[in-house]
């Protein structure tokens, strides 16, 4: 019975975020400047031509680490799309995250997550346990080539599948460019900027967004800028997120900017 009430209240707390998406920009607990913000701090959209990518009822999956797991960009991605493109009701993302997972566990888990979801669009993020792995343990199944085959096989099902594919890049270690997490990170971006150029897939380069972003925090600021703990996403980190991904579907920055998007719930407990 408990889990059961835990499924219901999981489902009526999903449905209600979408419906509170639609409202306006004014209903308490949204912000309608951090997304106009977010984007004066990050490169310029390389392609704003190409029209929205989304069709009428069309699901998109997310799935990668904790960084995914906790929602933030999706959360800032469903409200875009409520608010913008009110009339094709696409429905709320699957989060299909899990904390401490590299590419490896998600290929394991990529038929039943992602495949038998039958989604339009798929988000691959994934990396940053990967790389952390690597430094500390030096295994080969976190190396860079492991990294790389395991991505690509799961690009392979998703296209066999019809399944438009999103790779979203790693996204930053620390908020400092010169730490080893930061020197090791562009082997990972490289290799899935490869695998989109080699399966003609869309690319998300979230760790340069970062490090741009990051270069643009005042010198007076205290603490971390994009993130609540080096890693994880805080506000900005979730906007530079969901930008990505909402270029790569086709939507312009203009209609980012004007959006709202949900307030930053308290970060975790300790």
């Amino acid at each position: 019975m408990n889990r059961m009430l835990t499924v219901l209240v999981s489902v009526i707390g999903a449905t209600s975020f979408c419906l509170a998406a639609e409202k306006p920009a004014s209903t308490a607990g949204r912000d309608d400047k951090l997304l106009a913000a977010v984007l004066a701090m990050i490169p310029p959209a390389q392609d704003a031509s190409k029209g929205l990518q989304l069709k009428a009822g069309d699901s998109i999956v997310a799935i990668g680490d904790s960084i995914t797991q906790g929602g933030g960009y999706l959360r800032d991605i469903d409200a875009v799309l409520a608010q913008q493109y009110p009339t094709l009701k696409i429905p709320c993302i699957v989060n299909k995250g899990i904390a401490g997972q590299g590419a490896g566990h998600l290929v394991g888990r990529f038929e039943r997550d992602v495949i038998a979801n039958k989604p339009a669009v798929v988000t691959i993020s994934i990396g940053i346990n990967d790389c952390s792995h690597w430094i500390k343990r030096r295994q080969a199944k976190d190396a860079p080539e492991t990294y790389k085959a395991n991505v690509a096989k799961m690009v392979n099902q998703a296209q066999a599948a019809g399944i438009k594919v999103i790779l979203l890049s790693p996204t930053i270690h620390k908020e400092d460019p010169q730490s080893e997490g930061n020197k090791q990170l562009p082997l990972y971006v490289a290799a899935m900027q490869e695998i989109a150029a080699e399966k003609k897939c869309q690319f998300v380069d979230l760790h340069g967004m970062f490090l741009e972003a990051l270069a643009k925090k005042p010198a007076d600021h205290k603490g971390k800028w994009l993130t609540y703990d080096g890693v994880h996403m805080a506000g900005r980190g979730n906007a530079i997120m969901a930008i990505g991904v909402l270029r790569s579907l086709g939507v312009t920055d203009d209609k980012i900017a004007a959006s709202a998007v949900p307030t930053q719930p308290p970060k975790p407990a300790k």
